[in-house]
């Protein structure tokens, strides 16, 4: 029994090993939680629904608590107007947007696009809203149904950031958006 050797041996490399695996660790699941943070956050924007005006009001009912995107076309004169929404005041812009016969009206906060006009079909982002905003007691020319869409983010159909997002869309715009005298 003597090839057995019981001498005690120094413990301290093996209480530094785990030590030395704890901090790639860390910093692993670091770069990973970076990375799910990024993906949630660009998900995010690609998970809003996109309808156009006809469709919008079709499911306003299960959309009301919703951000989505809406298109349509402008038509009339957009009138700038502050509007108050939730006691915070800011300069808005208030104009009606039609696909195929459908009208929403639209108070957008915020600056408009630079391109934006009437004729010229737009992609909003924001929510239905009851009623309309303090500061603004009608749209002319507009649904005037008690219901708007309230914008804050707006993209022109001639903007590039529009072209590349959404050349899916454009021929369906060229055709549905058409604006007609409502």
């Amino acid at each position: 029994m003597s090839d057995l050797d019981l001498t005690p041996r120094d413990l301290e490399p093996a209480l530094e090993r785990p030590r030395r695996k704890l901090l790639p660790t860390l910093l692993l699941v670091a770069v990973i939680a970076g990375i799910g943070f990024l993906l949630v956050r660009t998900l995010g924007d690609a998970a809003l629904f996109f309808y156009n005006a006809d469709e919008a009001i079709e499911r306003r009912t299960e959309l009301v608590d919703q951000r989505f995107r809406v298109q349509g076309t402008p038509f009339g004169e957009p009138v700038e107007t502050e509007v108050t929404r939730n006691g915070r005041t800011d300069v808005g812009v208030v104009f009606p947007i039609q696909f195929e016969g459908a009208i929403v009206d639209v108070v957008h906060t915020g600056s408009p696009a630079e391109l934006f006009q009437p004729g010229v079909p737009v992609v909003l982002e924001g929510t239905w809203s009851a009623g309309l905003p303090d500061g603004v007691d009608a749209i002319e020319g507009g649904a005037n149904d008690g219901w708007h869409f309230a914008s804050n983010d707006m993209v022109v159909k001639h903007d590039n950031e529009y072209r590349n997002d959404n050349r899916a869309r454009l021929n369906e715009a060229e055709t549905g958006g058409q604006t007609t005298s409502p």
